[in-house]
């Protein structure tokens, strides 16, 4: 069937940036108008992570902001990842307190000990019992107090390796600060021009994370994070918008010149190892989709081409680039997304 001109572009219309849904859905949910609890609803009504759908509609009506931040940890968003982040520091922290009050009150029992022996009778040395039970008592206070500052220390290193990788997951300011450079591309007075839009998905980085656990996840998404800083110069902009999906901004860069930056960042993504606590090797691979500001009207349907792109890399093969064009803009973002059992 022929898709007319007026078809494509009213499809173009519904594809992009949904925020007048996710406003929608969060004002009929009760949810918190929080910038993360948008990123949060628009990972799920973009049609990335229905296992998180789910997971925010079993909580029902006007659920409690904890309820939410749980699950958007447990899905690695980059948002709630630095929240985590910030309660393992406040954790952290009053470990530290801990420590030192125990350390505090340690020393003033020692003193006591100490005192009491020295108010004693002085006209009759203390007997042996007595000063074995003081030593004794100064002992235990000790190895209680080692024992203590001991397991204190060893949750303040797993704190702070978890809050390492928390916040090595998290690129820039992720979806807020990828929506407002949008936006500042479309606020001028002149339509804007020379800039592309890169969509990068990790392929399968899910049943990694299925497979090998969070930890190597984690430790990859490092890996792709300094690959990904290295790839962009001082005008451009990269962030994670999503658990598995980044965005590449390119200042002054056409479409053809931005999908042969694309190809070389997914050769040297194939070319990486990752090493499993198994001692396996794994090498992931990347679907990317590119498109160019250029003929586009506003933020939702610059961010719709590309995301058309990326969509159809995801369909065809994967790990490869794809530009937007007219025969991708022939398939509407919904039957993209069936193919891929969204």
């Amino acid at each position: 069937m022929t898709t007319s001109a007026g078809d494509i572009k009213r499809e173009q219309s519904r594809n992009g940036l949904v925020v007048t849904r996710i406003t929608q859905f969060i004002g009929k949910m009760n949810i918190a108008p929080l910038p993360r609890n948008y990123e949060l609803i628009y990972e799920i009504l973009s049609g990335h992570n229905p296992a998180m759908g789910r997971d925010i509609l079993a909580l029902g009506n006007a659920p409690q902001q904890h309820e939410i931040d749980i699950i958007g940890q447990r899905h690695n968003l980059p948002g709630f990842s630095r929240i985590e982040a910030e309660q393992m520091a406040a954790t952290a922290f009053e470990t530290l307190n801990q420590i030192s009050a125990r350390l505090e009150a340690g020393l003033q029992r020692s003193e006591t000990f100490v005192t009491s022996l020295a108010e004693e009778d002085h006209d009759e040395p203390p007997s042996l019992e007595r000063l074995a039970q003081l030593m004794g008592d100064i002992r235990e206070e000790q190895t209680s107090l080692k024992h203590f500052i001991s397991m204190g220390l060893m949750k303040i290193r797993e704190v702070e390796k978890r809050r390492a990788e928390l916040q090595a997951n998290s690129l820039r300011d992720a979806l807020p600060a990828f929506l407002e450079k949008l936006e500042d591309l479309f606020s001028g007075d002149q339509a804007p021009s020379a800039t592309s839009l890169v969509l990068l998905n990790i392929d399968h980085f899910r049943e990694i994370n299925g497979k090998y656990g969070p930890t190597a996840g984690n430790k990859a998404l490092r890996r792709f994070a300094t690959l990904f800083r290295k790839t962009i110069k001082k005008d451009d902009f990269v962030a994670r918008i999503g658990g598995n999906e980044f965005a590449f901004l390119f200042a002054g860069v056409s479409q053809n010149t931005a999908a042969a930056i694309a190809e070389r960042l997914r050769q040297n993504v194939a070319a990486l190892r990752f090493v499993t606590s198994e001692g396996e090797g794994e090498h992931l691979t990347v679907s990317i989709g590119v498109a160019a500001v250029d003929g586009t009207a506003t933020p939702a349907e610059f961010f719709g081409h590309a995301e058309l792109a990326l969509l159809s890399a995801r369909c065809g093969t994967r790990n490869c680039v794809i530009g937007y064009s007219r025969d991708v803009a022939q398939h509407s973002r919904s039957s993209y997304l069936a193919q891929l059992g969204c």
